[in-house]
């Protein structure tokens, strides 16, 4: 995951060192923006589903957040800006399982696992069966149940790592696309028991930014954001999250 994420990374700053040198010598100032960029940002995924390299399905994430910006390199093009995010309080929904077996004949019993399991996925179910014994011959019937739940975890992100391009720095509504590579600690393993509870994280993701003033702007991008161990524990299930990411600016 940290290569991909790197390869990615040099890749923007390649191409947009290149279009600042370009133009180095007729460089102005972007009408709207600033040097030095804070923000707060709110966060909200639904869903999770194999976008990149994620296997776990149904894991549902929030979180808030603030941004520091700093731009290096701008022109009447664009802006390439470093970026870092510090996500303070990320909460996210797990799908779990729950075992119940039920037997109905020849004497009527029902067991249920106390164990309430993360899983990658989860699909309600009732699996009937019947078993012959031999010696002496009895049969066996009745079903095994699949009950689907929810599991609750905490988290803090921190993305050291991060640049952001903005297109057409002179209009009041301007382009935006965005990387951030970081790390993500939760107080239980995520997104299963197996896997770890220190996770790698990459996100990508564009969006439109609207400067209210000169130096503030609302900003709203849509993001893919990648996290795993990189084997790091005994189980390494990459999550995928589609995240809707609204971020309130100001410069100074």
């Amino acid at each position: 995951m940290t290569r991909c994420a790197g390869w990615v990374a040099c890749v923007l700053a390649g191409l947009v060192v290149g279009a600042g040198g370009v133009q180095a010598q007729t460089v102005e100032g972007p009408d709207y923006g600033s040097r030095n960029v804070f923000g707060v940002m709110a966060e909200y995924s639904n869903d999770s589903s194999h976008i990149v390299l994620g296997v776990s399905e149904g894991v549902n994430l929030g979180g808030l957040g603030v941004q520091y910006q700093r731009r290096l390199i701008s022109n009447r093009r664009l802006v390439f800006s470093y970026t870092m995010e510090f996500r303070p309080a990320v909460v996210e929904s797990n799908p779990t399982e729950t075992q119940t077996f039920v037997e109905t004949f020849p004497v009527y019993s029902k067991v249920t696992d106390p164990a309430q399991l993360t899983a990658l996925k989860c699909v309600a179910s009732a699996v009937p069966y019947h078993i012959t014994q031999r010696d002496p011959p009895v049969q066996y019937s009745g079903a095994e149940f699949t009950a689907c739940g929810r599991e609750t975890n905490y988290a803090l992100g921190f993305a050291p790592f991060g640049m952001r391009l903005n297109f057409r720095p002179h209009r009041r509504v301007q382009p935006t696309v965005s990387t951030f590579e970081g790390l993500i600690l939760s107080t239980k393993p995520l997104p299963v028991a197996s896997a770890g509870s220190f996770n790698f994280t990459f996100d990508i993701g564009a969006g439109v930014e609207y400067y209210r003033t000169q130096t503030s702007s609302l900003r709203v991008e849509f993001q893919v954001q990648h996290y795993s161990n990189d084997y790091t524990a005994g189980a390494n299930p990459g999550v995928d999250n589609g995240i809707v990411k609204v971020t309130y600016s100001f410069g100074r």
